[in-house]
């Protein structure tokens, strides 16, 4: 319980009494007397009222109900509702506010609310999560003056939740439910289609100009008198592991989100992909917490991947490439296609080659290096200085040894891609899907 404004104010109007009744007494006024008298008398009058007011203030009878989503999806605005219901006899105003956690950022609170007896209010306000992880929300506020307004005390209602705040997965569910054609549009993906070369038998149908002569079946061809081709699809089956780094680097911002937020998206939107073809799919993460997920398959998969990743985050911890390997060697025995989604720069050549060959004995390994904005930025700046100049010729040395670097991975067979954060879910799947088209994978 604090005083309110009006509280506040009568005792500063006692206040000024007291300094004019003290000016009084040292001048020697007359009428010092009288000024000692309402000093006094004003100073007992406020005391008992402030005391009258502060033992007529009761615990209003309310009930607070909070409506949340359990699942928050990182940078998305979404909705929470109160339902404020007043099950006194009598008219209640309060200031209603809630209290989320700090990673998320609120907007239309608090508010101030008239309930009448037996009657209820709404109240909605916007939330968009800034860190992924466990939001818990604390019991809702409501701010209650005394009746003659002399005091404020807050009363808390309702119960304490939780909601996970998991990447930004809104996108996944909503592409559930269209066909793989218009996902990849909305993706931004330019596929390649090499109409019915698959590698699975998928169906038979009439022969098509452009299909090769070794696409035909002849001996539905002489059973139905046409020409009859087979049509193939990619194959189904394989299994994908993301080996995804939480290292010190991944720690690099390119405007609000950072690199490892990238790297979450882009892997959920490939893993969305891959069992979307029919694939398996599954995690391992180093460099900081370890967390493996072993490959499964079926759209509920995607549900336990956010599960596991909702919490996950970068750390200062250096990425030792070939530790993961070996760990991932002795995990997941049957081949499957290995991306390794990190940042690199030319200091990992050694380790990452090594890293390379290892899994190459019995995977097919994509290795997905997120490629600073900052460092691309400063080759298309204007150079008016030395500072300039060294800095240019530093940033293109740089360019220099980590091209040499992919040069030498692709030489080995692995696969490479290196593009700016927000744009890795589109390499990935690019690739992805060229592989199964090729047959390779």
């Amino acid at each position: 319980m604090k005083p309110s404004l009006n509280l506040i104010l009568l005792l500063l109007a006692g206040l000024l009494l007291g300094l004019l009744t003290a000016v009084a007494s040292i001048l020697g006024w007359p009428q010092a007397f009288e000024f000692k008298a309402v000093f006094w008398g004003w100073l007992g009058l406020v005391g008992l009222l402030a005391l009258l007011d502060a033992y007529s203030l009761e615990r209003p009878r309310l009930q607070a109900t909070r409506s949340l989503d359990s699942h928050l999806a990182l940078g998305v605005r979404q909705q929470v509702q109160i339902k404020l219901s007043n099950l006194g006899d009598r008219v209640q105003k309060v200031w209603l506010t809630d209290f989320p956690p700090a990673q998320l950022q609120i907007q239309g609170l608090p508010v101030q609310l008239e309930v009448d007896p037996g009657s209820f209010a709404q109240v909605e306000y916007s939330i968009t999560p800034l860190q992924r992880g466990l939001a818990e929300f604390g019991q809702i506020c409501c701010r209650v003056r005394s009746g003659w307004h002399l005091w404020e005390k807050n009363y808390r209602y309702g119960e304490v939740e939780k909601s996970k705040i998991y990447p930004n997965y809104k996108p996944l569910f909503r592409t559930s439910f269209i066909g793989n054609d218009q996902l990849y549009a909305d993706l931004g993906l330019q596929l390649r289609q090499r109409r019915g070369e698959g590698t699975d038998f998928h169906q038979l149908r009439d022969f098509r100009v452009g299909d090769s002569l070794r696409q035909v079946d002849w001996r539905a061809t002489a059973r139905f008198q046409k020409p009859i081709s087979r049509e193939y699809q990619e194959e189904r089956d394989q299994q994908v592991v993301f080996l995804l780094d939480c290292g010190r680097r991944m720690r690099a911002r390119d405007g609000e989100i950072s690199h490892f937020d990238h790297a979450l998206n882009a892997l959920l939107i490939s893993a969305f992909v891959a069992l979307r073809q029919g694939d398996s799919v599954g995690l391992l993460s180093f460099a900081g917490q370890s967390r493996w997920v072993p490959p499964f398959k079926g759209q509920h998969q995607i549900s336990h991947l956010l599960d596991q990743i909702y919490d996950l985050d970068s750390s200062p911890a250096t990425s030792d490439y070939l530790d993961v390997a070996q760990q991932l060697m002795t995990r997941q025995r049957r081949r499957s296609l290995v991306i390794i989604i990190s940042s690199l720069e030319p200091e990992d050549r050694d380790d990452l080659v090594a890293t390379a060959k290892l899994l190459s004995r019995h995977h097919l390994v994509m290795v997905a290096s997120m490629r600073q904005q900052a460092i691309t930025d400063t080759l298309s700046e204007e150079i008016v200085s030395i500072d300039d100049a060294l800095k240019y010729c530093g940033v293109a040395h740089h360019l220099q040894d980590q091209s040499a670097m992919f040069a030498e991975l692709r030489s080995n067979n692995i696969i490479v891609t290196d593009t700016p954060p927000a744009h890795m879910h589109t390499a990935l799947i690019n690739e992805y899907m060229s592989l199964k088209r090729s047959g390779i994978f």
